[in-house]
């Protein structure tokens, strides 16, 4: 048998590495946000001065699930606040008996939508550029067949893993819009007329993942196309645990509805 300083010796390197591997995890996911808040700080400054909202009515309703008022407060609606252009904004409190997955939060919400445009997005994103809204609904304007507008997504490329990603800042340096496999679920744009007709896939999304994902698959079968827009924006959050029992099971289902090879994390495929 193990004596016990033997075992106490065990114990505390475990619980060494332990710490060592929380350390590192932290000094990781803090220096992306550093770097994050830092590139948004001077993205702000280099902004023209603050401008009134555009007279004329909303084209765009924002709709955030909200678990963090204080986090929502000072991201998104400080954010949509200095926007050159008049925006719409629902906010559900989704914690507690009344949270929701988001298929049926957003389903739910739909008839509330009064503009033609919505966005759905997180708490702790906002955008960036004051005409944020005008260059985003360029992109539904401009490209053919367009039906989704997303901040940040995957562009198909079977040869590499899980395709290459597209974000607002250009694409292999080369600033623009480009067609998206699937978009990233920190804001996504959809017509507000075509979430009437084609609502979220309850039954395949139970957890509050994929979503984005499978309205854009669900998009792509019936013709449509998928697009990023070169309109900057900012994510707060690093990233999500992909190990987490309601993650896996939303993969599970994904993959069940789309084959084995649709998911990679939270966009493209493997």
């Amino acid at each position: 048998m193990i004596s016990d300083r033997w075992l106490a010796w065990i114990i505390n390197i475990f619980l060494i590495l332990g710490s060592g591997y929380g350390l590192v995890v932290a000094c990781k996911f803090g220096s992306w946000r550093l770097r994050g808040y830092r590139a948004l700080r001077l993205a702000l400054a280099q902004r023209s001065a603050p401008l009134s909202p555009a007279p004329g009515p909303a084209r765009i309703t924002f709709v955030c699930p909200v678990t963090r008022p204080v986090v929502l407060q000072r991201l998104l609606l400080r954010g949509l606040a200095e926007l050159a252009e008049r925006v719409e904004c629902i906010c559900y409190l989704n914690r507690g008996p009344s949270a929701l997955a988001a298929a049926q939060l957003f389903n739910r919400l739909a008839p509330q939508i009064k503009t033609d445009y919505v966005a759905f997005c997180h708490q702790d994103w906002r955008p960036v550029d004051r005409d944020w809204v005008a260059k985003t609904l360029e992109v539904f304007a401009t490209q053919p067949a367009c039906e989704m507008v997303a901040q940040i997504g995957v562009a198909a490329d079977r040869a590499s893993l899980g395709g290459q990603i597209v974000d607002s800042h250009g694409f292999k340096g080369r600033a623009g819009v480009f067609r998206l496999h699937a978009p990233d679920e920190q804001c996504c744009v959809i017509r507000t007329h075509r979430l009437r007709e084609l609502p979220f896939d309850e039954a395949a999304l139970p957890e509050f993942h994929f979503w984005a994902v499978d309205y854009a698959y669900e998009l792509q079968k019936r013709g449509f196309t998928v697009w990023s827009t070169a309109a900057l924006g900012y994510h707060h959050s690093a990233i999500g645990n992909l190990n987490s029992r309601a993650f896996k099971r939303a993969r599970r289902l994904l993959r069940d509805k789309y084959g084995p090879g649709c998911v990679r994390a939270t966009t493209g495929w493997v």
